[in-house]
């Protein structure tokens, strides 16, 4: 199987692309920084003749609060670009990433049936994304994944983020306080390599023209988060957080459970030490011991 990955250098692209190689697949990149087969500008590097079995499609301006800054660009790299490369490839199969934050907000976990209400730029054009695709007369599957987080992912992110200084705190980098933001906001979060096997089953059993979302079914509020990584911290660390709403964002994964036999498999707590031992190995610090 020949796959072309977009967004190959991002954080969910790497961990795609490396899984697919080991699976035996053939994996064309593109990517607009870094090393890739097609580097650049998707909206105007050569696409034509450009073919694969399976075209995974994570390329995006991913940033929500950015996007209230520059909706255009948001709209050009979400919705656009979406659209020419359904024009201008050549593919059995795209599988579209999208993202949760279409819905509007809900008390409980949202179905693909929920009410839709995009609150940002990013949410709005990954929505008209999601349309471009499912009218286009290719066969297209689209994922709505919730939190996933693990090695590599940028502290622009909570679970990073409180990561990262906590490594810096061990490694004597930086102040032995954590500047959190609110803990009482519960979120879906489950293992960056569970999001690229669902990919892969997306792209190798899910039924095409339909929209599925990823996600655990089960929101832990973020001072879990918190607990989780201040246990394993090396040293004694001062916790300043900001008070929030206790908003809930989850998602019901019947409908891609039953499509594929997707089911989260990494424990969430292997998930955050991971992502721990990867900072502090950035940090310039060696591995836990247990």
């Amino acid at each position: 199987m020949k796959a072309l990955v977009t967004g190959a250098s991002g954080f969910v692209g790497r961990h795609l692309t490396a899984a697919l190689r080991d699976a035996g697949w053939r994996v064309l990149t593109a990517a607009r920084h870094g090393p890739a087969d097609l580097q650049g500008d998707l909206l105007r590097i050569p696409l034509r003749g450009v073919s694969a079995d399976v075209v995974f499609h994570l390329a995006a301006f991913a940033d929500p609060k950015q996007s209230h800054e520059d909706p255009s660009l948001t709209y050009a790299d979400n919705a656009e670009l979406t659209a020419r490369l359904l024009a201008e490839t050549r593919a059995g199969r795209y599988v579209l990433a999208s993202t949760c934050q279409v819905y509007a907000p809900s008390e409980a976990p949202c179905s693909e049936t929920s009410p839709v209400a995009p609150r940002n730029p990013y949410a709005a054009s990954k929505l008209c994304a999601e349309a471009l695709g499912l009218a286009s007369g290719k066969e297209v599957v689209v994922l709505r994944p919730y939190n996933h987080t693990g090695p590599g992912q940028s502290d622009k992110y909570v679970c990073p983020r409180i990561a990262r200084q906590i490594a810096r705190a061990e490694a004597g980098l930086g102040p032995p306080v954590l500047e959190v933001g609110a803990l009482e906001p519960r979120r879906d979060f489950f293992d960056v390599r569970d999001m690229v096997r669902a990919y892969r089953l997306a792209a190798e059993r899910a039924p095409a023209g339909e929209i599925y979302n990823v996600a655990t079914g089960r929101a832990i509020p973020i001072a879990e988060v918190l607990r989780l990584l201040l246990a394993e911290s090396r040293v004694r660390l001062r916790v300043s957080p900001r008070r929030g709403e206790a908003d809930l964002v989850s998602g019901d994964t019947a409908k891609f459970r039953a499509a594929t036999g997707w089911r989260p498999e990494i424990p969430l707590r292997k998930t955050l030490l991971d992502l721990l031992d990867h900072e502090r190995k950035l940090a310039g610090l060696g591995r836990r011991t247990t």
